[in-house]
């Protein structure tokens, strides 16, 4: 089969099914008269037919991508129900999110190595020359603030400070690691470049903190404090990352997409992503508040958070649960 000239033979269809739609989200279903509503049903099996086609014959992402959006979309109007917004969230999260994230590894993988290389290294190079710690990205503000550095000296915790006021803490470090994730989502609209810095700035950063920390005999204290929290706040930044990146990568390289589909296409996927990590966000947050600055708990304890956290993180993305309903991750995230 000349899978160009299939393509270019079945895209009328395609077309059409997409200007129904258009005008169904436009001005509803009142505004269809009998043919085209009648053209909406048999569109939209013979576009579920060619989708079933398209992966049999594994065109590529874009063409299913592109076929699976018009299926959904056109599902949602030929079998319109009753929805049931708390149940297509619950839904989303237990199901379509992990799925999302096993579909997308490649990208979520890409985010942590983004973000982990430069920590490394920041930390290798802080030890062999402290200085590199004062390396300014932007103009004022270096790896490691002056204000930070002299509390590391004075061997001072700046999180002892939270325990008293762990509400307070809550809410500012929740702000703070969701303004980070969704930097690291948002800024994939910049081709995916935004994301690659927002990864190994913040990357750098950590692994300058900890290289100073380590200098002064403070790395340990800080670890007790990471421990609790740690394994799904960096977690979420590394799937928002990793959203980024898909959305910059579907604006690169739209296939035979037009790019303003593959755009859609890529937003769409790229928002499931990252909306699952709010939730992980918000848990991150209130451990961080109301756990991680305790000095009251044993250290032994908050690594026992870090492993559950672990493994439980792992069991709810990687555990196969199922996939999808074709209409229910369009309508959670609609």
């Amino acid at each position: 089969m000349n899978l160009e000239r299939w393509i270019s033979q079945r895209k009328p269809e395609w077309t059409m099914l997409e200007d129904l739609l258009k005008i169904l989200d436009r001005s509803g279903i009142g505004k269809l008269d009998n043919a085209q509503l009648k053209d909406l049903g048999r569109l939209y099996r013979v576009t579920s037919a060619d989708l079933s086609r398209a992966r049999a014959l594994r065109l590529g992402a874009e063409v299913e991508g592109y076929l699976n959006n018009l299926v959904v979309r056109a599902h949602n109007q030929v079998y319109q129900r009753d929805k049931n917004r708390w149940k297509d969230l619950f839904h989303f999260l237990w199901i379509g999110f992990p799925y999302l994230i096993r579909q997308n590894i490649f990208y979520v993988v890409l985010g942590f190595c983004l973000f982990t290389i430069p920590c490394v290294g920041s930390y290798c190079m802080v030890q062999a020359d402290p200085t590199f710690a004062q390396l300014e990205i932007k103009k004022g503000e270096p790896l490691v603030s002056e204000d930070l550095w002299n509390m590391i000296e004075k061997k001072h915790m700046w999180t002892d400070a939270a325990q008293d006021q762990s509400p307070t803490a809550f809410g500012m470090i929740a702000t703070n690691n969701i303004r980070v994730s969704i930097l690291a989502f948002v800024l994939g609209i910049t081709f995916g470049f935004g994301t690659i810095y927002i990864l190994i700035v913040n990357g750098m950063s950590i692994g300058s903190t900890f290289g100073v920390c380590h200098l002064h005999g403070m790395a340990l204290p800080l670890m007790a404090f990471v421990a609790g929290h740690g394994v799904l706040e960096l977690s979420a930044i590394f799937i928002s990352g990793g959203a980024g990146l898909l959305l910059g990568k579907h604006m690169l390289f739209p296939g035979k997409l037009r790019w303003a589909d593959s755009l859609k296409i890529g937003a769409r996927k790229a928002f499931g992503i990252f909306a699952g990590t709010v939730p992980m966000l918000l848990v991150a947050g209130s451990i961080e508040g109301f756990v991680s600055p305790r000095t009251d708990l044993a250290v032994n304890a908050k690594i026992l958070v870090s492993l559950a956290t672990a493994v439980a993180l792992a069991a709810y993305l990687f555990v196969p649960r199922g996939e999808p309903k074709i209409s229910s991750e369009s309508e959670a995230l609609s």
